[in-house]
């Protein structure tokens, strides 16, 4: 149950939808794309109307593949849905290219045996209103073999009936559109069957809500990996509901230069694999490669990879600012919404210097918490000023080194791993557990294990902080292990509050049992969540950005990782072995009973011969992909 404090913090934000709905689906609030996302069809803007608050009133679900439909651009309009003998799915089979027209007669008997394996969609998925169509995909016992798809909604009088002899099927946009609109809340049974075999069924949900935002993430030859990174690699992105991505930022876009070991000339980026979004979704903030200093660059239409310097329009970093980010010896980083305005810029992270522009030591295990501002001034010629363009944050009783933290979206509160396993700019092997420790304006304070994320058990890292400070998702691995791309890896989520003493472990860290994969040993890693609700800055309620979408009494949050089940076989480079992974996305749904979690849904718009890892998901303003 929930404390009676926050209960009347859900009643009150219920109330706060019913009175701005209106205004929060109004020009100008999603920002995922250049293009306003305002819905237009059956799907798109205010198409379930009461619940235009929580669902596409913001995203505008549905409307890259709306008509101009029940909804209106507004969120007010409102058609009651149909109840029953709905005519949403269409009557006559759907036959794919080279399926013979007589198909729908050879399975007529009733099927035998045992059915093929349905990887996608995974059973008891839930899907954002406003995601990809579902696709079907199975491993058919013979290939080429015709297979009959059938989509049931007990609701519907028909039953949406497709032919092939291939091993996936998508469904068709228009009867998505359908089905996201009119067939939301309840068991969609999918049911795969064989000519002359058996049939399997699963079923999946279209949640009463959508997703927010846009998506980027690091995409890169695995083949190339370690001989030609540095030109391989890219970061794709993509807002919710595309059907492919499109290329965000190249090194070679990058302007800004970082510097070499031990304070060296400067020098032109190489690497961009870890990524975070800035605050407004204009750019991109990563690691460069060793001696792991930073960089930021911009990823909106027509300035991707400007750095926003202060000559610039728009442009916030000083030349000091600059330098704190590009020394050397800096990790995993963060960024808090409420620090990044004019005059308060500040960027967390781990800080590996033992002495300013000093010499970098890759194996320091007194890696301390820093503070770094992107506004600050130069002091002294190019090495900053320990004060000026950075400083320490305190973290008492911990005497471990600091990695990866992830800052709360309020700016109270700065959650990290306390490690004795940091190597080089990332986790190598040595007890790691989750720790929290107040900002206090750049002072810090008291560090204390976090609850539900230290536990001398485990090794638990990567944490990240969800849209609204409540909850933090995180990996784990059993002690002792490598934790650098390890197979064992597994989500976790807590309540950032310290309520859940015990982990909830994400159901998303299961492959489907029939494809012969199993977790642990898939490495389920990097976990991230979508942006919430953005209030509208007129209404002076910033305590309401980052809600997550919500209807009929629970609250959606939806969260993308990376995972290595897809089954991709892996590639020798560079002396070394490389797992294939690809991206995956799950939701948690909350109410006042507790938590509920689902299966995983595999992204068919990226690209399944690269290594797609380290998403970042805000809201971007990157191109419009046609």
């Amino acid at each position: 149950m929930r404390p009676a404090n926050e209960l009347s913090r859900v009643r009150a934000s219920r109330a706060f939808a019913a009175l701005v709905v209106g205004a929060l689906v109004s020009p100008g609030l999603s920002c995922a794309k250049v293009r306003q996302q305002m819905g237009g069809g059956k799907a798109g803007a205010g198409g379930d109307g009461a619940g235009g608050f929580a669902t596409a009133g913001v995203t505008g679900a549905a409307g890259d593949v709306g008509t101009g439909g029940t909804g209106g651009a507004g969120g007010n309009a409102y058609a009651p849905p149909c109840t029953e003998a709905c005519t949403d799915f269409p009557a006559a089979p759907l036959l794919d290219t080279g399926v013979p027209a007589d198909a729908p007669t050879m399975f007529a008997g009733a099927p035998t045996g045992v059915g093929p394996c349905v990887t996608e969609p995974e059973d008891g998925a839930l899907f954002p209103k406003n995601w990809l169509r579902p696709r079907v995909k199975f491993q058919p016992a013979v290939a080429g073999t015709l297979h009959e798809i059938r989509f049931h909604a007990d609701k519907e009088a028909n039953d949406v009936v497709a032919y092939t002899t291939r091993d996936t099927w998508t469904l068709p946009k228009a009867i998505w559109a359908n089905m996201a609109t009119n067939v939301l809340d309840a068991p969609i049974t999918v049911t795969v069957r064989a000519l002359g075999g058996g049939a399997t069924a699963v079923k999946f949900t279209v949640a009463p809500v959508g997703a927010e935002g846009s998506i980027v993430y690091w995409a890169a030859d695995p083949t190339e990996l370690g001989t030609k990174r540095s030109t391989s690699s890219t970061l794709q992105g993509f807002a919710v509901g595309d059907e492919s991505t499109i290329t965000t930022l190249t090194v070679q876009d990058v302007q800004m230069k970082t510097r070499g070991a031990n304070g060296n000339a400067i020098r032109d980026v190489t690497c961009i694999g870890c990524h975070s979004s800035t605050p407004d979704g204009q750019s991109v903030a990563f690691v460069d490669n060793y001696p792991w200093s930073m960089a930021i660059a911009e990823v909106k239409p027509m300035r991707t990879g400007i750095e926003p310097l202060t000559q610039s329009p728009g442009g916030y970093i000083n030349r000091g600012g600059e330098e704190a980010i590009r020394q050397p010896g800096l990790g995993i980083f963060s960024f808090s919404r409420a620090h990044w305005s004019m005059g308060d810029r500040i960027i967390v992270a781990p800080y590996s210097l033992t002495t300013t522009c000093g010499p970098y030591d890759r194996n320091n295990p007194n890696v301390r918490l820093a503070w770094l501002d992107v506004e600050a001034v130069p002091v002294n010629g190019a090495c900053p000023v320990e004060g000026s363009g950075f400083g320490f944050i305190a973290r008492n009783g911990d005497l471990r080194a600091a990695a990866n933290p992830t800052w709360s979206p309020d700016g109270m509160t700065i959650v990290y791993s306390s490690t004795n396993g940091n190597q080089d700019g990332r986790l190598s092997t040595g007890a790691t557990d989750l720790f929290q420790v107040p900002y206090n304006n750049k002072l810090g304070g008291d560090a204390t294990p976090l609850p539900g994320g230290s536990d001398p058990a485990f090794e638990e890292y990567y944490p990240a902080f969800s849209s609204d400070g409540k909850f933090v998702v995180f990996d784990r691995i059993p002690k002792d292990g490598v934790m650098y791309a390890n197979p064992q890896a597994e989500l976790y989520v807590v309540r950032a509050d310290g309520s859940t003493p015990t982990p909830t472990r994400l159901r998303a860290n299961d492959p489907p049992k029939c494809g012969g994969l199993a977790s642990p040993g898939v490495n389920n890693h990097w976990a991230k969540w979508a942006p919430g609700l953005k209030a509208p800055a007129n209404m002076m309620l910033p305590e309401k950005d980052g809600a997550p979408p919500s209807a009929n009494g629970k609250d959606y949050y939806w969260l993308i990782f990376s995972s290595n089940r897809y089954g991709t076989p892996p590639v020798t480079a560079g002396g070394s072995t490389v797992q294939v992974s690809q991206l995956y996305a799950t939701a948690l749904v909350v109410d006042e009973t507790g938590i509920e979690l689902f299966p995983a849904i595999y992204l068919w718009n990226q690209q399944p011969d690269r290594l797609n890892t380290t998403p970042a998901w805000d809201a971007f303003e990157i191109p419009i992909i046609p």
